[in-house]
């Protein structure tokens, strides 16, 4: 099945961005950003402008390995929730209604992935997009991690049956 004609409207209003705001240097200041959905739907990028008091940064939050979903924060902010549960990024639209179509639509894209696995893009995301490497790779293994975790438990559902059992038998004939 393919998307509807407004979810593609929806997405492309995104990939033309709109300007948001962030807090910078401990919640002192807030720093402006341009952030839009890149055209493989793949990931969102962000750039600072306006810059008075915080230097020139950019980056890239990679929807397809890092984002669980987008969550509505305080009257007009989201947040992006990580895999990790952890927020990986938080900003503030000028007003409720652009953030809560930017929540919906990125909710709806995350959401069409997981019922439409084969439509998901790959990752465009590299360290040469972002302008913090340290955190890029910081951010990388933090996610390796959490899938290894996830994929722990998952495993650990089926195998803790076995010793039980096993100590049961033993027991039994003892």
């Amino acid at each position: 099945s393919s998307r509807g004609k407004a979810a593609v409207e929806r997405l492309d209003i995104l990939k033309k961005g709109h300007n948001f705001t962030r807090n910078a240097l401990l919640g002192i200041t807030t720093q402006e950003l341009f952030v839009n959905l890149n055209n493989e739907t793949s990931a969102l990028q962000w750039k600072t402008i306006n810059n008075k008091w915080t230097k020139e940064s950019n980056g890239e939050i990679d929807l397809t390995t890092s984002v669980k979903h987008v969550k509505l924060h305080g009257e007009a902010g989201l947040q992006i929730i990580g895999i990790d549960d952890a927020i990986v990024f938080e900003i503030k639209a000028e007003n409720s209604a652009v953030r809560d179509q930017w929540v919906v639509t990125l909710n709806e894209l995350l959401q069409y992935w997981v019922d439409h696995p084969d439509s998901k893009p790959k990752s465009t995301t590299t360290a040469e997009k972002v302008s913090n490497k340290a955190e890029y790779f910081k951010r990388r293994e933090e996610e390796i991690e959490a899938r290894e975790k996830i994929s722990a438990e998952r495993k650990a559902k089926y195998t803790t049956g076995g010793m039980k059992y096993t100590a049961q038998i033993m027991a039994s004939r003892a």
